[in-house]
């Protein structure tokens, strides 16, 4: 999943909606919706998913006369969301940002509730954070909730905003967005942050370093970067090269990285058009290492990444020296995964398949592959030979007994939870999950 990643598969699908307000706003932050025409979208926010009423409202306020209304409306799909939203310049000095609101909630299922996401210059997630974790629902009288994330130095624009998912009504009120505990009119600004940047040379994009395989249906891309000992980056789903844009630039120093776009995403091509399967990626990465005449490679898998690494080393044992895998999981049931990533799965699947363009064809695939994806047992992970790494986040989508089940059975497992993260540890603790990496290639 592309970043991120990004935490549960609902932002998966509002990510790529969100992608498309990159550019800051230049109107007022308008955080008390005050201003705007009742029943209607507030000035200056944008709106993007499923069918739900968004207006501002005046029947219920916290301060003022006016507030933002999300409501689900009659004949929607209650397992549909939306999120109404404003993208903000990152141009401020901090370590920390935080988005403080109001919330008011009537019958709601599953409080997604405020929405807090940083991009990069090239549109691409560096942070995100919603009030998932904390499984609110049902109906609460006004009350104050807040999420935090890292303000990262390569940040561009961070978005701001409130959702909802599935049915019910959400009111928000009397939003604020602090840096480092100061609301943003009073936070430093950065005196070199460029309004209008050129998009920078990204991994994924780089001639220089790229080159291809050919198989009977599929041409795989990759980039290699460094010298030493082979590391394979196996990414997530939906995802490309560029989701580990963090972890290339610290493995190159000690690793001959060989970072791929599996089938379908990124620069690869698919030529198949069956289901596709891990099984299948499995398959693509030793053809991969057999045509690069690689015996034997270190592998780092993330999300998807890290179900395709479970199955070489299953199935291909010679090839792998270490494993470290990230938010993988074993089967496609809510003994993994809760089940609301599964219904906002199959709500995702819906939306696309009322596309013709080949893009969101390759979607609905990808998107099914883990509806029914993948199939290991406890019994087949018993058989894996080389030391496995096991990672997850502390809210991880993954469910925390599922992981420490997987690393439970793997004979020579390490287990690492880490505290504060989400399923997108490597762009949100970056310095602490490449070192936890590295201590473990390293055998410290």
């Amino acid at each position: 999943m592309t970043r991120t990643f990004i935490a549960i598969i609902a932002f998966l699908i509002s990510s790529q909606l969100m992608a498309q307000q990159n550019s800051p706003t230049t109107t007022n932050n308008n955080f008390d919706f005050e201003k705007g025409v009742v029943d209607q979208l507030p000035e200056g926010w944008t709106k993007t998913g499923g069918t739900y009423r968004t207006a501002i409202a005046t029947t219920e306020k916290h301060g003022g006369n006016q507030s933002l209304l999300i409501e689900s409306t009659a004949g929607a799909d209650p397992k549909a969301f939306t999120t109404v939203m404003k993208t903000l310049p990152a141009k401020y000095i901090g370590k920390q940002i935080e988005l403080k609101a109001y919330l008011k909630f009537q019958d709601v299922a599953n409080l997604q509730g405020l929405v807090l996401r940083v991009n990069d210059v090239n549109g691409q997630l560096l942070q995100y954070k919603t009030l998932q974790a904390q499984k609110i629902s049902g109906t609460r009288d006004w009350q104050l909730y807040s999420v935090t994330t890292f303000l990262p130095p390569d940040g561009q624009t961070i978005v701001v905003g409130a959702m909802l998912n599935g049915p019910g009504k959400l009111w928000a009120d009397d939003l604020q967005l602090l840096v480092d505990g100061k609301d943003i009119s009073e936070a430093k600004i950065d005196p070199d942050y460029d309004p209008n940047p050129p998009k920078r040379a990204k991994f994924g994009d780089n001639t220089a370093a790229s080159g291809r395989v050919k198989l009977k249906d599929v041409d795989l891309y990759y980039e290699t970067y460094g010298t030493g000992e082979p590391l394979l980056l196996l990414h997530g789903n939906s995802q490309m090269i560029y989701a580990y844009m963090k972890q290339i630039p610290h493995f190159e120093k000690k690793y001959k990285v060989i970072a791929v776009d599996t089938r379908g995403q990124g620069k690869s091509k698919d030529f198949s058009t069956g289901p596709l399967s891990y099984d299948l990626f499995a398959e693509d990465m030793k053809q991969l290492l057999d045509s690069l005449h690689i015996k034997k490679v270190n592998i780092i898998g993330w999300s998807d990444g890290g179900n395709t690494g479970l199955i070489i080393a299953v199935k291909y044992p010679q090839y792998v020296n270490k494993l470290a895998i990230m938010g993988a999981n074993l089967f496609p049931t809510t003994e993994a995964l809760p089940e609301m990533v599964w219904t906002q799965l199959r709500t995702g699947i819906t939306q696309l398949q009322t596309r013709t363009d080949e893009a969101s064809k390759m979607q609905v695939r990808l998107f099914t592959m883990l509806l029914n994806e993948p199939h290991l047992t406890f019994a087949d992970i018993k058989k894996i030979k080389a030391p496995t790494l096991v990672m997850a986040g502390e809210t991880d989508m993954i469910l925390e007994s599922h992981t420490r089940a997987i690393a439970a059975n793997i004979p020579k497992s390490q287990l690492v939870i880490f505290k504060g993260a989400s399923h997108y540890a490597p762009v949100e603790i970056v310095r602490e999950f490449n070192e936890t990496i590295s201590k473990f290639f390293e055998g410290k």
